[in-house]
Order: C-alpha cells, then structure tokens, then sequence
C-alpha cells in the first residue's frame, strides 16, 4: 500500500515537473514567436512578397509561420503549403538520388562519367560521377556560357541547346579535383546520369523514390515551364521602385535547381537525415563527407551540402537564389534543430534571416532585432539624378573584380564582374545597399568633391575600392577592333571604338562595354563578360580570352 502511494505521489510529481516545462516551452515560445514576427514585419505589410518559415527540432516542427503575398496581382497570401522554387537547395535532392542508386548497385560515385554520357569531350582526364556533385569536375558553367553565346534570361532554355554546348566544350577550366568552382554544368549532367542509369525521367525518379516515399506530396520537379502547379508563390524582385514579377524559362533543364516544394514538405527530408526512411545512416553520412582535393585540401563542400561551423557549432547548410526566389536551410545534428526560410522576394536575405532565427533557440547572443527598412520607403528618399550621375563609372573591389555604376531613371544600378546588374536600395545621399547580399556602399568625395573611391560592407568586412581611371592610348583601341570568333560557342564578336570606349557588339545581346584595367585586359559590363585579355604575337592580336565567374578563358580568334 506504501509503494503504491510512493508511486502515486512519484506519478504526479512527473507530471508536475512536465507541466511547467511544457509551460516554460510555451512561454520561450511566445518570446520566439515575436522576435521572429519582428525580423518578418517588413515583408508583411501591404502588397509585398514574403517567406514562410519552419523550425524542426527533435523531429518535431516547433514554430510553423508564413509572412507577406504569394501572388502579389490577386492578393494572395503565402502560407507554409505555399510552394517555393528551392533553387540550388534542389542539388541536395540530386546527390541524395545518386547514393540511392549507388546502393543499389546500378552507378558508382567513383565511375568516369563518359560511361554514362559518351557524347561528352574527353578532355584527356578522368571526371568522376562524385565531381559533378562536389563542383571539383572543372567543366564550364553554362549559364554563363549561354549568355555569351547569345541567350537572355528571358529565353526559353532547352536540355538541348544546354548539352549541345556541353559537348562543344574544348577546355576544361581545372584538371578535376585540383580545384574548386560552384556552377550548375556538375548537376545538369548528374541528373542525366540519373535519367539514363534509372530508365525513368529525373523528375520521376524523385518523385517515386524520395517525394512518395517521404510524403512529401505537394512537392514537385518544375522540369517543364508550361507546367501548371497548384499553391505556387510567385516571384518578384524589387527595382528600385516597385516589385517585379521574376521570369526564368527553362525546359527540361533539372539537377541543380527547380524543384517546388514548402517548408512542410521540407520538415518532412530534414527528419529522413535522423531517422531514414528513404536510404540509410550511411547515405546520409556520405552525402555530408566533405570533398578532398588531390593536394589533400578538404573542401566545406560535400554532395550539395555545405559542412561548416557556426558560433562553435557543426552546422550542414546550403542556400539557394533563382529568378525572385530564395531559399535556406540549416541544420545543427548536435542540437537536433534544423531551420527553413523560403522566400519569393528576390531583396530577402534568407541566409541571414535564417541563422537569426537559429541564434534565438540556440540560446546565442541577440542584441537586437531591428526591422528592415521598407524598400519602397527608401526609393522614395530625395536624392536628385545630378548626384547619382556622380556616382556613375567603375571602382575596382579587388585586382580583376570590378563594381560598375550607372544611374537610370532616378535610381542608381550595379553590375559586378561576372554578375547580373542588381538595383541598389537609397539609404542616404552616399550610402546604398545591395539587399541580394546584404551589402552596404557607401560614396566617399575627397577635398574637391569629387567620388573617387568607396567602402563595401559585406558582414562587417569593409573593403575599399578605387575609381577606374586608366587612360588607354586610342592607337591600341584600334588594334583590338575587328571580329571576333568562338568555335566552342559558334559566335562572333565585333570589337568597335564608339565615344573613345571600346565595345563589343553581338547580334543577341546588349553591348558590352569594355574599360581597361591595362594595356591587355579589359572588364565587362555585362553579367557574363568579366575579364577579356587580349593575346598579341609579334605585335598582331591574335584572339582574346574571357573569364567571368565560372568560365576561364574561353578563347575567341580575331577573324577580321
């Protein structure tokens, strides 16, 4: 009779202790709850794009909230079914569907990838499946060689007209596993790897062997871009004046970005890497293996993972931006918690949204939790087109990267070498910020008034850079006049001289505008021009080399 009121009484201790801290869980999360509706409140006022948002900890989803309008024309809001494009989260899902047929006997990570796609260039080295995934395979990026051969964004871009540049390739920019180089060529071919060693088409295969399984079943693979998908957030991007709807074409195009899916499908994959469902422990351990370069350097990067640390704490992440859309995901295996921000507002830094949020339930440091300012505020502050013209021309961050200004219509823009033009956000008559990166410019005038140099502020890292202003002797502009020719891209070039600025004109696409850095090498301004160096033989030009971001030296023949 003792025992059994000792275990009583024991019985309802329990239960006291587990009710007040079920009610101390439930007041940490009131307190999260509003910081978090903080960091949000910008992006949920009025007609303006917005994110949705998941906390997982222990395999359970803690906090569960959507902000702003999934489709600004009809006044839709975004809610955590809504469906993001994921972008470059989807390669996580590609590597994962690799190792599933690797376990199944029917590919090996460590096989040459001409096995399974022979139409590719042998470039005279073996390019591993595994490279494709760990961006060490040193081929090309193709976007960036899409837009020198002519395309736009706006284009309707086919699986063939991708592949057929893949096999014009002549070079590679690195003998495989010497270097590291992030660029979307590693997971188009993966996904065709996929396709042909499955029999099924990529999109399938995800579906059948990952999505179902998990049920995650409003996710899908946007491999078509006349596909209807129901619950979609639309994109958009913020001009300098108002939202924009972001447009991306593609068709048949998968691996490295695309799929559509919500924060409430996505809890469902970050607690199949605790307790699988889909694969197994090693799977999983496999795809957050680090990459080892063959000078036995480890990379961050693993199989579309990223293994780092945060604040003294292992944390797996990878981030995602395509056409208005944005995406981050993090995940801290110690402390079991995992946090989703996707988003359909090209201006929202997910990244730093998201380890805010981490740092409120890891128990970090948080000072404060400032609002952003509104960006249709800040174009509305009064600075007139006289001073932004000041502003105007190319200031070089770093040897060969160079920030090109240009005002258009009352607002100020910036091209980066080997980047897209991005609108800059008014924070006063000298200080601008890029949202994409969350990055602050601020204009610095010297005794006379004049803008000759300026500050960039990316995480607290200030760097200065100083205005271009190499003079260039007319005689040698005309050497380099003439036409160009690419065999790896089929296209011409014509280099001309307009206003004493060298140009170079394509039948496709906006000129580009060339300043020069020194006699030889020039910059672009254009997102897929970044550095042209000039190559002379016994005083004749013979051809060019261009480099931008993910392309090195892409040779161009003078023709005429």
């Amino acid at each position: 009779m003792i025992q059994s009121k000792r275990a009583i009484i024991k019985i309802i201790s329990v239960c006291i202790y587990m009710l007040s801290i079920s009610v101390l869980q439930s007041q940490n999360s009131t307190v999260q709850v509003k910081k978090i509706d903080t960091l949000f409140n910008t992006w949920n006022q009025g007609k303006t794009p917005g994110a949705s948002i998941s906390v997982v900890r222990n395999g359970t989803v803690i906090f569960k909230k959507a902000y702003g309008l999934g489709n600004i024309e009809n006044n839709i809001p975004n809610t955590t079914s809504s469906l993001f494009n994921i972008a470059s989260n989807s390669k996580q899902f590609t590597a994962f569907a690799a190792l599933l047929l690797e376990e199944e006997g029917k590919l090996s990570l460590e096989d040459d990838i001409r096995k399974y796609i022979p139409e590719l260039p042998d470039f005279g080295y073996k390019i591993k499946v595994k490279n494709l995934a760990q961006h060490t395979h040193g081929i090309r990026g193709v976007i960036y060689l899409l837009g020198m051969a002519g395309w736009n964004i706006e284009d309707v871009i086919t699986k063939k007209d991708v592949f057929k540049l893949f096999t014009q390739q002549k070079e590679l920019n690195f003998p495989p596993e010497t270097d590291f180089l992030y660029n979307n060529s590693g997971y188009i071919l993966l996904a065709e790897i996929i396709a042909r060693v499955s029999g099924k088409p990529f999109h399938v295969y995800l579906r059948d062997h990952i999505f179902i399984p998990l049920e995650m079943k409003n996710t899908v693979v946007f491999e078509d871009n006349s596909k209807i998908i129901n619950n979609l957030s639309y994109p958009y991007y913020f001009d300098g004046k108002s939202y924009k709807v972001a447009i991306r074409n593609s068709k048949d195009i998968v691996g490295p970005t695309g799929i559509r899916t919500s924060t409430e499908d996505l809890s469902k994959w970050l607690n199949n890497f605790e307790n699988p469902k889909v694969g197994n422990k090693k799977m999983v351990a496999r795809l957050i293996t680090p990459a080892i370069l063959k000078n036995g350097n480890t990379l961050p990067y693993a199989l579309g993972q990223v293994v780092h640390s945060y604040k003294n704490r292992k944390v797996i992440s990878h981030g995602g931006s395509d056409a208005g859309y944005k995406s981050q995901i993090l995940r801290f295996p110690e402390e079991k918690l995992s946090i989703i921000v996707l988003t359909n507002n090209g201006s929202l830094n997910a990244e730093k949204k998201a380890y805010r949020i981490a740092d409120l339930y890891l128990g970090n440091d948080v000072k404060s939790l400032k609002n952003e300012p509104n960006p249709k505020i800040l174009s509305n502050l009064s600075i007139t087109e006289e001073m932004l013209t000041k502003y105007e021309g190319k200031f070089q961050l770093q040897p060969g990267f160079v920030l090109e200004f240009n005002e258009k219509e009352g607002s100020l823009f910036i091209t980066a070498t080997g980047q897209g033009t991005l609108p800059l956000e008014t924070l006063s008559k000298t200080q601008f910020r890029i949202r994409r990166i969350d990055a602050i410019i601020t204009f610095i005038k010297n005794k006379d008034g004049l803008v000759n140099t300026l500050s960039f502020d990316h995480n607290g890292t200030v760097n200065s850079a100083k205005r271009i202003t190499y003079d260039i002797d007319k005689s040698i502009l005309e050497k380099y006049a003439g036409v160009y020719y690419s065999k790896e891209l089929n296209t011409y070039y014509e280099l001309s001289i307009q206003d004493g600025q060298l140009i170079a004109g394509h039948q496709r696409q906006d000129t580009t505008k060339l300043t020069a850095l020194e006699p030889t090498k020039f910059t672009g301004n254009t997102w897929f021009f970044g550095i042209l160096d000039f190559i002379i033989n016994k005083d004749n030009v013979t051809g060019f080399k261009v480099s931008s971001e993910r392309v090195k030296n892409l040779w161009f023949e003078k023709r005429i």
